[in-house]
């Protein structure tokens, strides 16, 4: 199981989607969302680098997402169009936290936004992901 702290999620190998690239991108959305938290917990936090940390984990989740559902079409995914709405969602939280924290100084809702995303990336992980595993590993 993926053990999850305030600051900070570290990938196990119970969340292998046995795809060697997709897990490689899930263990780079979480080194990503981890970076954030950090920067965001540190002493020396500074908006711009949060910022970018931010545009990298929104680039990342565009182009993970759309990776995962070219694999839906390849693998006939019964429940494809459902998990691209909610990658839909995902990205309209992302792009949500990215503005709120360009627009805001305040500190408690950087920490808002960091946890709010490391949050829905377990969930989606644990929850949905997990759900497609088995159309993964079939040739």
């Amino acid at each position: 199981m993926m053990e999850t702290k305030p600051w900070g999620t570290e990938w196990a190998d119970a969340l292998s989607m046995s795809n060697p690239e997709i897990d490689a991108e899930h263990k780079h959305f979480i080194d990503l969302v981890n970076m954030l938290n950090q920067e965001i917990a540190s002493q020396q936090r500074d908006k711009d680098n949060i910022l970018r940390i931010m545009k990298l984990i929104l680039d990342d989740a565009l182009a993970h997402f759309a990776h995962e559902e070219r694999l839906f079409k390849e693998k006939t995914y019964p429940k494809a169009v459902e998990h691209a709405q909610i990658h839909k969602e995902l990205i309209k939280g992302i792009k949500q936290g990215l503005e709120d924290i360009r627009n805001t100084d305040h500190i408690s809702r950087w920490v808002e936004v960091g946890l709010a995303i490391e949050s829905a990336l377990v969930t989606h992980l644990v929850e949905e992901d997990t759900k497609y595993i088995d159309y993964l590993r079939t040739e």
